[in-house]
């Protein structure tokens, strides 16, 4: 029975039946579909998708930013999901041209992951599930919310990179996560997504807690740790509170970033995680 859909750039996709052969061209997408039970359904995924392992023996159709057109058509899909963030229009419009549904998903923040949830369970008829998967990283968010409440916000500046030194502004998933978990994000005002900033200017701001990410999965940051222990004048840096995250919990908009949440929280809060 042919259905329709608006995904959420605003565009609509016919499907006229449920699909049985979806192609992820993004590791959040991947993750997304894995939790919602529909391995069987999944034919092709990006290079990057590794999480979760069975993941990795998937047909692989190429790198995220540029996903191989021939490769998608031979897997023969009836389904391709995607997400907002690179250079897919190109891509998009052929598909189109094929008659390839495609459903992009576009999370501004974490109320909008789990509203992509929701909508992605839709459109792959995993609704049931996708209520459940939403409604229990609501409850966690809220959970740790309630840990928090009532304690003073830290000043916290998260880095990607520290040559140049790039952060997380506004617009962010970490941004969203920093607020959620009780702290203030020093790159909040800053201009754009991902300023960079010198370091006369963190050392201004002061922040008492720092979270290292890098943009590589499962990256220790050693060189970059070691970095930060020359500025003994900076808070966090004299008080220990720097602290390396698992860069693909705080950055992919996947059910992962409730995970994501309570690392952040324990970084910033850990008295609120203590067991009386």
């Amino acid at each position: 029975m042919a259905a329709t859909f608006t995904d959420e750039v605003g565009r609509q996709l016919e499907l006229p039946r449920p699909p049985q052969r979806i192609i992820s061209l993004a590791p959040s997408i991947t993750e997304i579909l894995f939790a919602l039970q529909l391995e069987k359904k999944i034919v092709g995924v990006s290079n990057f998708c590794q999480f979760p392992p069975a993941a990795r023996k998937k047909e692989k159709i190429g790198d995220y930013a540029h996903p191989s057109l021939e490769k998608i058509v031979a897997l023969k899909p009836d389904l391709v999901v995607g997400l907002a963030e690179g250079e897919l229009k190109s891509l998009v419009v052929r598909l189109a041209e094929l008659k390839i549904p495609v459903y992009i998903s576009n999370p501004g923040n974490v109320a909008e992951i789990i509203d992509s949830v929701r909508r992605i369970g839709e459109v792959t008829s995993a609704a049931q599930k996708s209520l459940e998967i939403a409604a229990e990283m609501s409850k966690r968010i809220k959970q740790i919310r309630e840990k928090v409440k009532g304690f003073s916000q830290p000043r916290v500046l998260h880095v990607l990179n520290f040559d140049p030194l790039l952060s997380a502004g506004k617009g962010t998933f970490i941004d969203d996560l920093i607020r959620l978990a009780g702290g203030r994000n020093l790159a909040e005002t800053a201009v754009g997504k991902y300023p960079r900033l010198s370091i006369e200017e963190v050392l201004a701001l002061d922040p008492e807690v720092i979270l290292l990410a890098s943009m590589k999965s499962a990256d220790p940051l050693l060189e970059q740790r070691q970095w930060w222990e020359r500025w003994k004048t900076i808070t966090a840096v004299r008080q220990g509170r720097v602290y390396v995250l698992e860069a693909d919990l705080i950055h992919r908009p996947s059910p992962r970033i409730v995970i994501g949440l309570e690392e952040v929280a324990r970084a910033l809060h850990p008295e609120a995680f203590k067991i009386h």
